[in-house]
């Protein structure tokens, strides 16, 4: 029994049946398959094989087989030729029918809209009904929406699931709530899931009564979500998050999320960049080019955030605002590769075809790189007979330029290519690889974040489907976070984050939390950033898998600079807060301290090299320095922050 019914007159209006004969084909021949869950923890659900049919691209399935699947009662009066659906009831089977479900849609067949007159629990309803070959085949997402259960359709796999445990969602889009979703339940433990669900469940489903169960319903419900890497896998974030909630909030085990194994490609706008002609693209490019060598902005005109939640955060990002976060290819670079290779300009603009540029300018490169880098723009890059890939990413940039070929760097942490626009289709310049184009699928999981592969937010443009694949929302990217000025959280508010994430807090890191604020005044540094970072370094102040215990008063890993260190110690609380801010300060400013200096490493740090939160992670800051190695360093702090900001 479904044991939810959803039945007013605007959802009777919005199915009134305008259907007209028409003719029927079997679902299976468009390789699709059906599931059906009964239970909240099962996000997979059980094979099952009605008969379904596909009616002018809409998919129609069998009444009486969904009702045996979900558990409704169907009854048929021939008094008044009627059908009765009772959400409420259990399914009976006809005299003589089947005691399983069986696909019996193995041909065409005539659809021809029913004559019988549909009732759901007493009220009549009229959605688009055809009858084949005497049964009734009805929508699922029609039935669904009247009969109030769940309904999920992969694009990918074309999977079709009924979730008999969950509320009809209606089919959505990605947008930008939903990403900040994604961020935050990426960056808080499974135990806070439930908190998280509360607050994003009104915003995400326009209901401000949406329970957790509407919130994964919604999920399911969207067709174009971006990609998220997990691991050497990529998933639909939407399904992805739909089974983390799931399994958080029935207390089990995450099913296998279905991977996402479709080639990249295909989800490239085809009107990319606004600019369908090789020309405009160019120009782009060249733009773009000139950005990611350079420019670095402070913010987005088109990025703000109201109460904690990023508005716009999936818009084009312009291509003046394109950058990239780390250290390597330079403008210099380019500049020496155009002094240096000019000669071999007239040669290459003379070629007739891309293929034939192409290999012309790996041999030009390769010939730089069997020679150890004698030329000048590579001096400070060569190495022991090696040329920096990324100087040979520049130069190749700059050649594809004069070349008339559209193309970009796109890069890693420890690699560099290039991306171009060839024979009508992207591609990957790999020098390493050879002079042969590549697919941009080889390279879907080498980025780390974004702007260091710039693949991820501009060839797949912003809006498209593969947006933001293991990224996080771009305001915590473009939007800087100065480590001095005023805190925005408070000690309470700090108080009430950290007993939510952490039940078991002990009493004594309650107590020491309002030293956060009163020693980062002293320095003029963010007490609540200070605060942010400690719950990160300590996982909430459990000290699991910390390199630090909570009696070294020690709650930033301050002096972990290797595996199995133990770190720096302090007599209390305070004076290991203390620490934390001196240490912060370091990175913030060349200020003087107003304190006697207790932070052993202080002398250490190269002053002010990291005046925001985003620039302490290592791989974010373009100097190359900072607190932490980790990928996203900063950005986790910032995640942690905006959840405490909303207690």
């Amino acid at each position: 029994m479904l044991k939810r019914l959803i039945f007013t007159a605007l959802s009777v209006a919005a199915l009134t049946c305008t259907a007209s004969a028409a003719t029927a084909l079997p679902a299976a021949s468009g390789g699709q398959t059906f599931h059906v869950s009964t239970t909240l923890s099962d996000t997979v659900g059980r094979t099952a094989t009605p008969t379904i049919y596909n009616i002018d691209g809409n998919t129609y399935f069998k009444l009486r087989d969904l009702g045996r699947l979900l558990d409704f009662g169907v009854a048929y009066d021939p008094s008044s030729n009627a059908v009765h659906i009772d959400p409420d009831g259990s399914y009976v089977p006809e005299a003589g029918e089947s005691s399983t479900v069986q696909n019996t849609a193995t041909s065409s067949a005539a659809a021809i809209p029913t004559r019988q007159t549909l009732y759901l629990a007493g009220e009549r309803i009229t959605p688009q009904v055809y009858n084949i070959k005497g049964n009734n085949f009805i929508g699922l997402r029609a039935l669904g929406q009247l009969a109030d259960f769940g309904v999920s359709y992969n694009y990918d796999n074309k999977r079709i699931t009924a979730y008999a445990a969950y509320p009809y969602a209606p089919e959505t889009s990605w947008n930008a709530a939903m990403n900040d979703l994604a961020n935050n339940l990426r960056a808080l433990p499974s135990a806070s899931y439930h908190l998280t669900a509360a607050r994003y469940a009104p915003v995400i489903t326009e209901d401000g009564s949406a329970d957790w169960r509407a919130l994964v319903s919604t999920l399911r419900a969207v067709k174009d979500a971006p990609l998220y890497a997990s691991g050497s896998a990529l998933f639909r974030s939407s399904l992805y998050w739909a089974d983390a909630l799931t399994a958080a909030l029935t207390n089990t085990t995450a099913s296998g999320t279905p991977a996402y194994n479709v080639a990249l490609a295909s989800l490239a706008d085809p009107d990319l960049f606004d600019n369908p002609d090789k020309a405009a693209l160019q120009a782009d490019f060249q733009a773009m080019s000139a950005a990611y060598l350079g420019s670095r902005p402070s913010s987005l005109a088109d990025i703000s955030v109201s109460n904690g939640y990023s508005k716009n955060a999936r818009s084009r990002l312009s291509l003046s605002d394109t950058y990239t976060l780390t250290g390597g290819a330079s403008a210099d670079d380019r500049k020496k590769a155009e002094a240096y290779f000019s000669s071999q300009m007239a040669e290459l603009s003379a070629l007739k075809t891309d293929s034939e540029r192409i290999s012309y300018i790996y041999r030009l490169l390769q010939r730089e790189y069997q020679t150890g880098g004698s030329a000048s723009w590579t001096a400070a890059y060569g190495r022991k007979k090696q040329v920096s890939a990324t100087s040979l990413a520049a130069a190749a940039d700059w050649m594809f330029s004069e070349a008339g070929i559209p193309a970009f760097l796109a890069r890693s942490w420890s690699a560099a290519w290039n991306v171009v626009y060839v024979n009508g289709q992207w591609a990957v310049f790999d020098f390493t690889k050879g002079s042969t184009l590549r697919s941009l699928d080889d390279y879907r999981l080498i980025d780390t974040h974004p702007g260091s592969t710039l693949m991820l937010t501009q060839v797949m443009r912003p809006g498209s489907s593969y947006y933001n694949a293991k990224t996080a929302t771009v305001d915590k990217y473009f939007s800087y976070t100065s480590l001095t000025g005023t805190p925005q959280a408070t000690a309470a508010q700090m108080q009430a984050y950290i007993k939510k994430a952490n039940p078991n807090v002990p009493q004594s890191v309650i107590d020491m939390i309002p030293y956060y604020i009163s020693e980062g005044q002293a320095e003029g540094i963010r007490g609540d950033i200070a605060f942010a970072q400690s719950c990160l370094e300590t996982g909430n102040f459990t000290f699991r898998d910390s390199a630090v215990t909570i009696g070294q008063n020690n709650f930033c890993g301050l002096g972990v600079i290797d595996n199995g260190m133990k770190g720096a110690s302090f007599d209390t609380p305070q004076l290991g807060i203390r620490a934390q801010i001196q240490h912060l300060k370091a990175y913030a400013n060349h200020e003087p301290l107003r304190n006697a200096c207790i932070d052993p490493r202080f002398s250490l740090v190269s002053r002010g090299a990291a005046p925001t939160v985003q620039y302490l992670g290592i791989q974010e800051n373009p100097k190359g320095y900072g607190w932490a190695a980790g990928a996203d360093y900063g950005v986790k702090i910032l995640n942690i922050l905006e959840n405490i900001l909303t207690y």
